[in-house]
């Protein structure tokens, strides 16, 4: 089996971070220096690229209404590196904020439901499920409880 073309076929159905394309050939059983060596080759000819994966999944994530430690978390989990992380969070030009992002969701779950406790638990599990930082959920949750209340 010719580690160039497993390596290809598996950048076939979607872009890979160096970290998968690493683990894919590990357990495919290729050698580490041959990996090595296809990772290069492959950022050579910009296949594989981490900086632009991150803000592409930016893109993604941010769309979904995720919030930024969780997208960490996941990229982390795809074996991006958390400087590159950084480097493309830096460079993302975001329509939106964080704190916008957060207010959206929670606006989707007060839809029309009276201001109580119930729901401020509710936009509260939400938004951390979502991966926000706990500081931005209180202050979510207190402004929006605060204006429906008045």
């Amino acid at each position: 089996m010719d580690i160039k073309d497993t390596a290809l076929r598996y950048l076939a159905s979607r872009p890979r971070t160096c970290g998968e394309m690493k683990n894919f050939l590990r357990q495919k059983g290729f050698e580490e220096p041959e990996i090595d060596d296809i990772i290069d080759h492959l950022r050579n000819l910009r296949y594989l690229d981490d900086l632009e994966y991150c803000r592409q999944y930016f893109d993604y994530a941010f769309g979904k209404g995720k919030g930024m430690f969780r997208v960490k978390r996941e990229l982390e989990e795809k074996g991006v590196e958390n400087s590159t992380i950084q480097i493309a969070f830096e460079d993302y030009e975001a329509e939106e904020t964080e704190f916008e992002r957060a207010k959206k969701q929670a606006e989707k779950i007060a839809a029309g439901k009276p201001a109580d406790q119930k729901l401020a638990g509710r936009i509260g599990r939400r938004l951390s499920s979502l991966g926000y930082s706990s500081e931005l959920i209180y202050r979510i949750v207190g402004m929006y409880m605060g204006e429906r209340n008045e």
